[in-house]
C-alpha cells in the first residue's frame, strides 16, 4: 500500500535512494561487506566524503575558503556548540521568528548574554526592506533561522539582512533554493528534511572564522575541522545516505530543478487553500510564509480531527501540526513529487466539496 508522506522530518526519501542504500546495506559496491559495517578510516569511507564534498560544493556554489563538517547531535547541539565557537569572545545576536530560532536564542543565553529582537511574521517584511543592521550594530554575528517548521515562516533572501556575519540554522530548506554567501559565515542543517536521514548534521562555514579555542573535543570547531568529521566515529550510514541524495539531487538538475519544484508545488497548494477562507485560516503573512512548511488551522476545530481521519484513510501520513501550535502542517521536501502534491490537493478539494 502506497503511503504519501509529508512528514516534517524524518521525511521522505526517493526510491531511488531507498534502493541503492537497500542494495548497500547487502553488499557495499561488490565490496563484500555492508555499508553498515565499514570502518570510517576505510578507504571506501575516505571516497564516500569525497565524493560527497565536491557534490555538495557543486550543489550548494560552497565558496573555496569555506569548510564542509558532518557532525552529530543535530540542530539541537548546534545551540551549545555555535556559541561555545563564535561567542566565547564575541557577542552573538539571535533574530527571532518562530519556535526554532526561540528555541535557539533560550539556549545561547545559558552560555552567553546575548542580543535578541522578536520579530513577528507580519513585520518581517518591513524588517527586510529598511535599514536593519541598526538593530544588531554592536553584535559581530547574527544568528537567524532560516525556515521554521513549526510556524511555516521562511526568509531566503539574506542579503536583506544587512548584517555583515550571519550564522544560519538552514536544517528545513537547504538544498530547496539557491543562496547568496556574501554575509554568511556559518551554516548548519540537520540532513532529515530535504538532504538525508537523522544522525548527521551538515554544517559549512568561512575558514577565516576559525579559532584555536581551548574547548572540549567535540565543542572545539577548530579541532574537528582539522580531523576533516572523523575526530570520533561518525555517523556513517547517514553520511552515506546523504551522499546519494547529493547524487540523485545533482542528476535531476541541482538547485534549480528543485527551487522550480518547491514554487510550483507551494503556489499551488496555497492558491488551493486561499478559495477555502471560510473555513480555514492562514496564519503566516504572504510575504513570509514558507515553501518548505504550510500551515493552516481550521475556524471550526472540530473539522480538524475529521481531516486528519480522512486523510490517514487516503494513506496521508504526517500533516498533523507540531504538537506545540496544533493545526495542519504540509511539509513539501525535495522528495515530495508532484504526484504526490497533486493527491493531497484532490484530497483537499473533496474533503472541502462535503462541508
Amino acid at each position: 500500500m502506497n503511503k504519501y508522506n509529508f512528514s516534517a522530518g524524518p521525511a521522505r526519501l526517493h526510491p531511488s535512494v531507498l534502493q541503492k542504500a537497500k542494495d548497500s546495506i547487502i553488499n557495499y559496491e561488490e565490496s563484500g561487506i555492508s555499508i553498515l559495517e565499514i570502518s570510517h578510516r576505510s578507504k571506501e569511507y575516505k571516497e564516500i566524503m569525497e565524493k560527497l564534498k565536491v557534490n555538495l560544493t557543486a550543489l550548494l556554489n560552497i565558496p573555496e575558503d569555506y569548510f564542509i563538517l558532518l557532525l552529530q547531535g543535530g540542530a539541537t547541539y548546534q545551540n551549545t556548540f555555535i556559541p561555545y565557537n563564535y561567542g566565547l569572545h564575541n557577542k552573538i545576536g539571535c533574530l527571532i521568528t518562530g519556535e526554532w530560532s526561540k528555541k535557539t536564542f533560550e539556549d545561547f543565553r545559558l552560555v552567553k548574554d546575548i542580543e535578541m529582537i522578536n520579530l513577528e511574521d507580519s513585520k518581517i517584511e518591513k524588517f527586510l526592506s529598511e535599514d536593519n543592521n541598526e538593530y544588531f550594530k554592536d553584535t559581530e554575528y547574527l544568528h537567524i533561522t532560516s525556515n521554521e517548521t513549526i510556524n511555516g515562516i521562511q526568509i531566503r533572501d539574506f542579503k536583506q539582512i544587512q548584517h555583515p556575519s550571519l550564522i544560519i540554522d538552514m536544517s528545513s530548506d537547504l538544498g530547496s533554493y539557491k543562496f547568496d554567501w556574501d554575509n554568511l559565515k556559518y551554516i548548519y542543517a540537520g540532513a532529515q528534511k530535504n538532504m538525508g536521514i537523522p544522525g548527521v548534521t551538515i554544517c559549512i562555514g568561512d575558514e577565516a572564522e576559525l579559532t584555536d579555542l581551548n574547548n572540549p573535543s567535540y565543542l572545539n570547531l577548530n579541532k574537528l575541522s582539522e580531523n576533516d568529521s572523523v575526530l570520533n566515529t561518525p555517523s556513517t550510514f547517514s553520511v552515506y545516505i546523504l551522499h546519494l541524495v547529493c547524487e540523485w539531487m545533482i542528476k535531476l538538475g541541482g538547485l534549480d530543478y528543485f527551487e522550480t519544484q518547491s514554487k510550483k508545488h507551494s503556489s499551488l497548494l496555497y492558491d488551493q487553500l486561499e478559495t477555502y477562507s471560510d473555513k480555514i485560516l492562514l496564519p503566516v503573512s504572504k510575504f513570509a510564509r514558507s515553501r518548505s512548511n504550510i500551515v493552516f488551522n481550521f475556524i471550526d476545530s472540530s473539522l480538524e480531527e475529521e481531516f486528519l481521519t480522512e486523510s490517514e484513510k487516503n494513506n496521508i501520513i504526517g500533516i498533523k501540526g507540531h504538537r506545540s501550535v496544533g493545526g495542519i502542517r504540509i511539509s513539501l521536501y525535495n522528495a515530495v513529487d508532484t504526484e504526490m502534491v497533486n493527491y493531497i490537493s484532490e484530497f483537499i478539494s473533496k474533503f472541502f466539496e462535503k462541508k
